[in-house]
């Protein structure tokens, strides 16, 4: 996977007009935010904090893995 880059908004304004970079980049920060994720989810059984931002992790990762789906079902497809 590769590094994280921070969304800006000129990428923002790009993507609003570019169905496939917008489906590029939710797909993206779903990636990253399963790998993050996996990282912490062994200590959620100690941290209350922790496991409360897992939880709002898997209700983000529902609502991107939505969005994909949508996209999908609009044709979009992912540039490479």
């Amino acid at each position: 996977m590769s590094e994280f880059i921070p969304t800006t908004d000129e990428m923002l304004e790009k993507a609003r007009s570019d169905r496939n970079l917008r489906k590029k980049m939710v797909s993206e920060h779903l990636n990253h935010l399963m790998v993050a994720m996996g990282q912490v989810k062994g200590k959620a059984g100690t941290d209350p904090v922790i496991s409360s931002n897992l939880q709002e992790g898997a209700r983000l990762a529902v609502k991107l893995t939505e969005m994909l789906n949508a996209m999908s079902a609009k044709g979009v497809k992912p540039s490479r």
